[in-house]
C-alpha cells in the first residue's frame, strides 16, 4: 500500500506565493532559502530550506549565478571546482495532472529531457530502495547527450507529497570516461536527501584507504608504488591488455558509494574478475599482494585506477608503449 499523499495537479511554483510578490518600497528582500556549507575533505552540503532536502557534493562545490541562455531553467545551481560538473535544482508542482506519484515523475522526467536532448529519452524508475534512501515516493532517472553541444546530462525526477524536484549534472560528454567522474556519480547519487529529519548529513564520504586519497582527483598513496612500478614494466599481449582495462574499467564504474565496506563476496568476485583477466605473473602477484587492502568501495575504485595507470605506463620513472585505456562503461545504479 503506498503512503498518502497531496494530489499531483497543475503546474504552480512550489515558492509562488499564492498573493503575488510584495508592493512597495517597504516589502523586505527575502532571504534565499538555499545554502552550502562545507563539509569534510572536498565536500559541501546543499540545502533548500523550502523542501527539507539537501545533497552533499564532492570536488569543492560553489553557489552560481542565475542560469545563462539557453540552460535549463533552475532554483539553485551549483558548480564544481574540481571538475567540469553543473549540478542544477528545481521544485515546482507537476506540470501535468498525474494518477501517482510515479507517473508525475515520469512525465516530469519524459518532458525535461525530451526538451534537452530534442529527441525522445528512455526513462527508467528508480526501485524501491533508492526510494527509501532519498525519502521520497516516487522518481524517474535518465542520461541523455545535450543536443547541440558536446555536453552530456544526469536526470533525476523525485516526487514527494504532491511536488516535483528535478535535479540534473551536465558535464561534457568525454568526462564520463574519466574514473573521477564514476567517483562523483557515485557519492551524488547516494547523497540526495529529501526528509528534514535526517538532511544533516555529516558523515565522511572518503574513507582513509591504502591506495587513495580524498577527492575526485585524489593522490595515490605510496605503499603499493612498488608493484605498480614492476607492473608498468611488464610484458602482456596486446589482447589480454586491452580485456584488463576493461574489467577495471567496469570496477571502477560499478564501485559503489566510496564510504560503503564491501562484503567479502563482493571482494572475493572482484578480485576473480580481476585475476581471471590476466596471466601476466608480475599483474598477478601485485594483485593478491594489494588486493588484501582493499576494504571499502573508495579502496577498490583506488585499487582499480591504479592498476590501470600502472598498466598504462601513468607512474613516475617508467615508460610504457601500451594503448590507451578503453572508456569507462557509462552504468545507472538506481534502475528498477
Amino acid at each position: 500500500m503506498q503512503p498518502a499523499a497531496l494530489p499531483f495537479g497543475p503546474a504552480q511554483p512550489a515558492s509562488a506565493s499564492p498573493h503575488g510578490a510584495p508592493f512597495g518600497t517597504n516589502a523586505a528582500p527575502l532571504a534565499s532559502p538555499f545554502a552550502l556549507a562545507p563539509a569534510k575533505d572536498d565536500t559541501a552540503l546543499f540545502k533548500d530550506e523550502r523542501a527539507g532536502f539537501s545533497h552533499l557534493l564532492p570536488g569543492r562545490p560553489v553557489l552560481g549565478t542565475a542560469t545563462r541562455p539557453g540552460d535549463p531553467p533552475a532554483d539553485a545551481v551549483v558548480h564544481l571546482q574540481d571538475a567540469p560538473v553543473t549540478v542544477r535544482y528545481a521544485l515546482a508542482r507537476p506540470a501535468f495532472a498525474a494518477p501517482s506519484a510515479a507517473e508525475a515523475a515520469r512525465l516530469a522526467a519524459e518532458s525535461h529531457a525530451g526538451r534537452r536532448a530534442q529527441a525522445h529519452v528512455r526513462v527508467d524508475f528508480a526501485n524501491p530502495s533508492w526510494l527509501a534512501a532519498w525519502s521520497v515516493e516516487a522518481a524517474a532517472v535518465a542520461t541523455y547527450d545535450v543536443a547541440g553541444g558536446t555536453h552530456r546530462e544526469d536526470l533525476f525526477v523525485l516526487a514527494r507529497e504532491g511536488l516535483i524536484l528535478t535535479v540534473t549534472w551536465t558535464y561534457p560528454r568525454g568526462f564520463v570516461d574519466d574514473p573521477a567522474y564514476a567517483a562523483f556519480a557515485s557519492v551524488a547519487e547516494a547523497t540526495m536527501v529529501w526528509d528534514r529529519a535526517r538532511w544533516e548529513q555529516r558523515g565522511r564520504v572518503w574513507p582513509d584507504s591504502a591506495f587513495w586519497g580524498a577527492g575526485l582527483f585524489a593522490r595515490p598513496k605510496p605503499k603499493h608504488d612498488e608493484g605498480a612500478r614492476q607492473v608498468a614494466i611488464a610484458v602482456l599481449p596486446p589482447e589480454e591488455r586491452a580485456h584488463l582495462f576493461a574489467v577495471l574499467a567496469s570496477v571502477v564504474s560499478g564501485a559503489g558509494a566510496p564510504w560503503v565496506p564491501l562484503a567479502p563476496e563482493v571482494l572475493d568476485g572482484n578480485r576473480r574478475a580481476i585475476l581471471g583477466a590476466t596471466r601476466s605473473a608480475v599483474v598477478r602477484g601485485f594483485v593478491e599482494r594489494a588486493f588484501g587492502d582493499v576494504r571499502t568501495a573508495h579502496d577498490l575504485r583506488g585499487f582499480a585506477v591504479m592498476l590501470g595507470r600502472a598498466l598504462d605506463g601513468q607512474v613516475a620513472g617508467t615508460t610504457s608503449s601500451a594503448p590507451p585505456p578503453p572508456p569507462v562503461p557509462a552504468t545507472r545504479i538506481v534502475r528498477a
